[in-house]
């Protein structure tokens, strides 16, 4: 099969030779580090690693090596999958073997944390890699940074975890610059690029296509590789970046975009389409944070970040057609709720970089994960975003969430199934009861038949929760309130941990709707939460609240009502509940007292674990 429409689709830059033909090597474990502490910057959380890359990096001259997929890490949609073969038939198999991959892999930062996975793309199959991708350590500033470059679509660079993650964690990084398409000062087309990628010879997504029935191209797998679909203009037409993504298996390297879209549970990442790709549509929506409304994706600068988590696969996509997951989009404009709307959460501005940063973060927690990207967005200024989305909400799971078994009982279970043109495979028990999918991240280019350009990052840090604070976690956490009565008796003073100040020693409001919010700085484990009113400080029980809602949330948007009081007049109220994770607790006062004063007073807001 002739892969190429002409011969200049791919000019061979300096040689590099391929070393070996031999099995990838044992991946480094992640051991003890050499130094965890609690983190004063993240309260609730201690730092296990921080990686600066102030060490260069060391590849031990690691070689590049074939990709032979006798161990691939699935059937269906891995680059060899069957699913290719049932579409497209056998001129997908004469296509798929008319290049080689290889792969290398190394250990990065303290003690091999990390691991750094690499794949290329041989087009002739000499043994000579055209356009090898790397990732190296650069001088920025005052800082150190990981440049990882792609200088072809078709290959990839990822860091990833060199074990799988705790049960609960926190990874965070710093994005220092990045450049994988995306407008810059109004322009899909700077420095010689047409939307990030070169202009010289083809860039067709070849030999992972869209299905055979997509429309936009002809179906045919026996095509030419530049009648394959274009990934740098026209209808297939966008690049992009995985901030941070978490996925369900091992080990994770870079692979063809679709099989990718079956292996995920949360990520962050761009979309720059290019703008034959939006054509006369938005081409999405993307919500501006400070008015809290949508404006087309077709008018912002095309350098969105996606805030995002994968649902339930079509298990029966029908011909011509590809497996993958639902898609539910978060944003400040839908209230931090996941919706089934290809809706961004907002815009990088990769012109004020590096002088400007981007922060992103990915937490798991005993109830679902946290999505946070931070910095200075287009349109709204510098924002931290920040949404946390359960594991199930309206039995809409993410896809895949469970770490270890006991976590879940198998009701979310299917067969996926392809009837197609060239074959028919079924793949029972997709998410059966007693499965577990240890948590692994990934960041960079994962695809190897889309995504081209550069990026750099430092500071790649992983968290794990600190030991539980022992008594009263909401004492002395930040604390606020709809108003105070006067500057002495602000919400501070409810968390305090006195009562025997005085009458300025609580939180008083004369508001017309009267709350105070505590946020305990990390998510914790909540069973009993302790009120104390008026007469526990000295002034009228009278004055006790008389009527009032207790609410816990994980996120600060999503509130929970665990007790409503009605009619009391206790000095002390204690309100049990069914130990959970949260985060804020919230007092919203209806009746303030028992006669006729207007003030709410709480002199001590309390929290314990039991």
């Amino acid at each position: 099969m002739r892969r190429r429409s002409t011969p200049s689709i791919r000019r061979r830059s300096p040689a590099l030779a391929v070393v070996g033909i031999v099995a990838l090597g044992t991946l480094v474990g992640l051991p003890e580090p050499a130094a965890a502490f609690d983190d004063p910057t993240r309260p609730g959380w201690t730092l296990l690693y921080n990686e600066t890359f102030a060490n260069p990096i060391n590849t031990g001259n690691a070689p590049w090596v074939r990709e032979t997929y006798a161990q691939p890490f699935d059937t269906i949609m891995d680059d060899s999958g069957q699913w290719y073969r049932n579409d497209y038939g056998p001129a997908w198999t004469t296509a798929f073997n008319s290049f080689r991959t290889y792969r290398k892999e190394f250990p990065v930062g303290q003690n091999g944390w990390l691991t750094a996975s690499l794949s290329a793309r041989d087009w002739n199959a000499d043994g000579v890699i055209e356009s090898p991708p790397s990732l190296t350590r650069e001088a920025l500033g005052s800082e150190f940074v990981a440049k990882m470059n792609v200088p072809d679509h078709t290959g990839g660079v990822i860091l990833r975890p060199s074990q799988q993650l705790p049960e609960q964690y926190r990874v965070e990084y710093k994005l220092k610059t990045i450049d994988f398409g995306g407008k810059r000062n109004g322009s899909i087309s700077y420095g010689g690029r047409e939307n990030g990628y070169s202009t010289s010879g083809c860039k067709t997504q070849h030999p992972w296509g869209e299905g055979s029935d997509s429309p936009g191209w002809t179906g045919d797998a026996s095509v030419p590789y530049c009648e394959w679909q274009d990934v740098r203009a026209g209808r297939f037409g966008y690049n992009g970046f995985h901030f941070m993504s978490i996925v369900d298996f091992a080990n994770p390297a870079p692979r063809n975009n679709h099989f990718w879209h079956y292996r995920r549970k949360v990520l962050m990442d761009s979309f720059s389409q290019h703008p034959d790709r939006v054509g006369t549509g938005t081409g999405g929506r993307v919500c501006d944070s400070n008015s809290n409304t949508y404006y087309n994706y077709r008018d912002g600068n095309f350098n969105t970040v996606n805030m995002w988590i994968s649902g339930m696969p079509n298990w029966n996509p029908g011909r011509g057609g590809l497996a993958g997951n639902s898609q539910w989009f978060m944003t400040s404009c839908s209230g931090g709720v996941a919706e089934q709307q290809l809706s961004s959460a907002a815009e990088l501005q990769p012109e004020l970089m590096p002088n400007t940063f981007y922060t992103f973060a990915i937490e798991r927690d005993a109830t679902g994960y946290v999505l946070e990207a931070s910095g200075n967005f287009a349109r709204v200024g510098q924002k931290t975003l920040r949404f946390h989305r359960p594991f199930v909400v309206d039995n809409n799971p993410i896809w895949h969430y469970n770490v270890k078994a006991s976590e879940y009982g198998g009701q979310f279970n299917g067969n996926l199934v392809q009837n197609d043109y060239n074959g028919s495979t079924t793949w029972p028990n997709q998410w059966p009861a007693g499965s577990a999918y240890p948590d692994w991240f990934v960041i960079g280019d994962l695809y190897t038949n889309v995504y081209e350009g550069s990026a750099s990052l430092t500071d790649v840090r992983l968290y794990v929760p600190s030991a539980p604070p022992v008594g009263n976690v909401a004492l002395n956490r930040p604390a606020t309130a709809d108003s105070s009565c006067a500057a002495a008796e602000g919400p501070a003073k409810a968390v305090n941990g006195s009562v025997s100040g005085g009458n300025a020693d609580k939180w008083c409001s004369l508001g017309a709707s009267k709350w105070i919010r505590v946020d305990l700085q990390a998510v914790r484990s909540v069973g009993r939460i302790v009120l104390r009113h008026s007469g526990a400080g000295g002034e009228k029980p009278v004055w006790n609240t008389r009527d009032f809602d207790v609410q816990v949330s994980a996120d600060g948007a999503a509130w929970t009502t665990v007790a409503s009081p009605r009619g009391n007049t206790a000095n002390v109220t204690t309100h049990s509940l069914t130990p959970r994770s949260v985060r804020f607790l919230r007092v919203n006062v209806i009746t303030p007292t028992s006669d006729t004063d207007r003030a709410a007073r709480v002199y001590e807001l309390e929290a314990y674990a039991s």
